[in-house]
């Protein structure tokens, strides 16, 4: 597919390399034809690879002879006549015709210049029986006995220079978009059937010779022709507002393409152009033909010359080019890129008395560091080796410095972005131009991702960012526990009163049971909720149902600061239900409560209970299984059954910089480091590519380069690694100057 044999084939290519089919290229079919056929015809013109010198033979006519020799209307041959009418002032109105020959022959449209002219006739010089070629023939000059080579050639050269000064110089002119060839020359001396040969170039036709379609020219001209098209059909939407403030950037488009056109068509200008001089009917040079303007080896010689200035007075610099991970496909915004490769370049700093720019500036929302430098680098160096390894990895303009990429300044270890590209400082000397000239500010860090394997470079930004905190668990445990069954237990708890006013966990306390013994004693918790700024019991579940109840026993709540709350409660004295849980094994590596499935009785309702969990260290176990609901009717003691955590065991090793996802959140997040004795992963760029901006506790954490999979235990949904947020600091010491516990911390209202 990279190499197109055909009109269609040049044209897919083209859309390709614009970024189709991921992004939709806003050009018509008609536009692309136009396109086509304008890059052609340049190659054709230009390209010392876009024609044949060849010898196309053309035998006269004898219309081609009337043709010629008509003049003044005399009726012969075909005549071009102007008539026109002059009033002239004093003299009235006079008519006067204008008469023109139609002295050309019409050439294919394919040759695009003419070399010469050569004549294969029978001159009195050349042929007949009364030339000089006969006569020495008759004068047994020509035989092999008596043959003089020597003075034949020099007799025929002396007469040849008689017939060209006495004859008229013969007249020939070429019109390419005519294409017309003019003799003007005595057509009435021609005779008919005889040969021109015209030594010529003809222009390659693309569908014949199939391999113009792979020029490297023809490809990067194309492109380029059909990027400034797409830059032109949006420019008409420049300043239209797209829905979340958008604007289409049609103009950066166009510009951008102008750009690489300008380099393309110079490139060509001083490697692949014909030498027009020879050419009848092309263009003439001002130039003086004595003196080179701007010779190759001048200018290679003005190249060197910088090379080793940038050598002596430079300083090593990093380039580091700016990757595309994900890009808008209809307005081109680029939503995440990254710097993995960097290149040594030789930079002369422009500005060296200092940084350029605002400098450090103090603002009431922090310190501002606007430092700009401007740096020069080689054309030749960034060409030879660093535009070919960027154009390996497809890289979008990878022909010149592109404005985004960064440069890592050593001296002073810090990250610059260049923001503009300058190529025409200094102005085409000797024809060419020899440098770069980079304007680059200081790199305001947004999340990118930097891994170009260089410590000092990729430190810069380790800090920088949002950066969060996982806990993961890499060895889970299922928990198991029993269930014990009685009679005379507390059915159901009835919540009577949810209270308010509650800053705290009241305390649930249920009467003793009638057989005295303490394990057949009902206990239950309560659980609030906040409704509207009031915090009120929202339920009570019960640690043990208890036993040998033969009446509803008391329930009191009190305590944690609030009022009101009463609940009553129901027992059941005849079958059997589950009173109590207990954990036989807690398990490990619990993120969330998992659920507690009862095994039903005989006949009779099925209990039910919930679990709870907490933090033994870094790991997540069951603490307890509340009773949610009893049951009725059991026999024997029911199987309980717990779920698994969500990670029995982890696996694999987390890379740095790859991308992970939360297996039921779908949140995406890259890596920022991963410590596999403390089981800490550090992520930025938390919710990449989904609308979900956070993790889910107890889901399984998945490296998508790695395969690395661990379950997050827990983690602070708080940014504590941000510098730029600063917001419980501002609410600590808010706390120290208001108490926020009164109601009004301002006065008695």
């Amino acid at each position: 597919m990279a190499k197109p044999s055909t009109r269609q084939g040049l044209i897919d290519y083209c859309f390709r390399k614009l970024g189709a089919p991921v992004l939709e290229i806003n050009v018509d079919d008609d536009q692309v034809d136009d396109l086509v056929d304008d890059a052609i015809q340049l190659f054709n013109e230009r390209h010392f690879d876009g024609v044949e010198r060849m010898y196309l033979k053309y035998q006269l006519t004898q219309d081609d002879i009337d043709r010629g020799a008509a003049k003044n209307g005399d009726g012969v041959g075909i005549v071009t006549t102007t008539a026109t009418s002059t009033n002239i002032s004093g003299y009235g109105t006079t008519v006067s015709n204008w008469y023109e020959t139609s002295n050309f022959l019409q050439v294919p449209d394919s040759v695009i210049g003419i070399e010469k002219i050569f004549k294969f006739d029978t001159s009195s010089i050349s042929g007949g029986m009364f030339s000089i070629k006969y006569q020495l023939f008759l004068n047994d000059l020509y035989y092999f006995n008596s043959v003089n080579l020597l003075q034949y050639a020099m007799t025929k050269s002396y007469l040849e220079d008689i017939d060209f000064l006495l004859t008229t110089d013969k007249q020939v002119r070429f019109n390419k978009r005519q294409d017309r060839l003019y003799l003007d020359i005595d057509w009435g001396a021609e005779s008919v059937d005889n040969w021109l040969i015209l030594d010529c170039y003809r222009a390659l036709d693309p569908d014949s010779f199939t391999q113009v379609y792979n020029d490297q020219f023809l490809k990067l001209y194309l492109t380029a022709l059909i990027k400034r098209q797409w830059g032109q059909n949006l420019i008409k939407f420049r300043g239209v507002k797209l829905p979340g403030g958008i604007e289409l950037n049609g103009r950066e488009i166009y510009d951008d393409a102008e750009r690489e056109i300008e380099s393309i068509r110079s490139r060509m200008a001083n490697e692949y152009e014909l030498p027009p001089y020879d050419f009848i009917g092309w263009w003439d040079m001002a130039l003086n033909p004595f003196f080179l303007q701007g010779s190759q080896s001048e200018q290679r010689l003005v190249q060197n010359l910088i090379n080793e200035q940038l050598q002596i007075y430079g300083i090593e610099v990093s380039y580091i080019p700016r990757k595309f991970v994900n890009v808008k496909s209809i307005i081109q915004e680029v939503q995440s890129s990254k710097f993995d490769d960097n290149f040594s370049i030789e930079a002369y700093i422009d500005n060296y008395d200092g940084y350029s720019g605002t400098g450090d500036v103090l603002t009431k929302f922090g310190m501002s560091l606007r430092d700009e430098v401007t740096l020069t680098i080689s054309r030749e160096k960034f060409e030879d080796f660093i535009a070919p390894f960027m154009a390996a990895d497809d890289y979008l303009l990878s022909t010149r410095p592109r404005e985004g990429d960064l440069i890592f300044f050593p001296l002073g270890q810090r990250l610059f972005e260049i923001k503009f590209v300058e190529h025409e400082e200094p102005f085409y000397q000797l024809g060419k131009n020899y440098v770069y000239k980079l304007k680059c500010e200081l790199f305001e860090y947004e999340d990118e991702v930097i891994d170009t394997s260089i410590e000092a470079i990729d430190t810069q930004v380790e800090d920088e960012g949002y950066i969060q905190e996982l806990q993961l668990v890499g060895i889970g445990r299922t928990a198991t526990a029993v269930a014990s069954i009685n009679t005379g237990y507390v059915r159901e708890i009835f919540l009577n009163n949810d209270g308010s006013g509650f800053t705290g966990v009241p305390v649930v306390s249920i009467s003793t049971s009638p057989s005295g013994q303490i394990g057949d004693n009902a206990t239950a918790v309560a659980f609030t909720t906040e409704r509207a700024g009031v915090r009120s019991v929202e339920k009570i579940l019960m640690t043990n149902a208890g036993a040998n109840y033969t009446s509803p026993p008391i329930i009191t709540i009190s305590g944690g600061g609030g009022t009101g709350a009463a609940a009553t409660c129901s027992v059941e004295t005849t079958f059997k239900g589950v009173i109590r849980f207990t954990m036989t094994d807690n398990g490990v590596g619990y993120g969330t409560a998992p659920l507690v499935t009862v095994a039903q009785p005989g006949s009779g309702t099925t209990a039910t209970g919930i679990s709870s969990i907490g933090s033994v260290g870094v790991f997540k176990q069951i603490n307890s299984i509340f009773v949610e609901n009893p049951g009725r009717g059991y026999a024997s003691s029911p199987v309980v059954t717990i779920a698994n955590p969500e990670t029995i065991s982890g696996i694999g090793t987390y890379m740095f910089n790859e991308l992970v996802q939360g297996m039921r959140s779908g949140t995406q997040a890259r890596v920022k480091s991963w410590d596999l004795d403390t089981m800490i992963l550090k992520v930025s760029n938390v919710g990449i590519g989904t609308t979900t901006t956070g993790f889910f506790d107890g889901e399984d954490i998945k490296g998508l380069e790695s395969g690395a999979l661990y379950s997050v235990s827990a983690y602070d949904k708080q940014d504590a690694n941000d510098k730029y947020n600063e917001g419980d600091i501002f609410e600590t010491e808010a706390d120290s100057i208001l108490d926020f516990t009164e109601s009004n911390p301002f006065g008695t209202y």
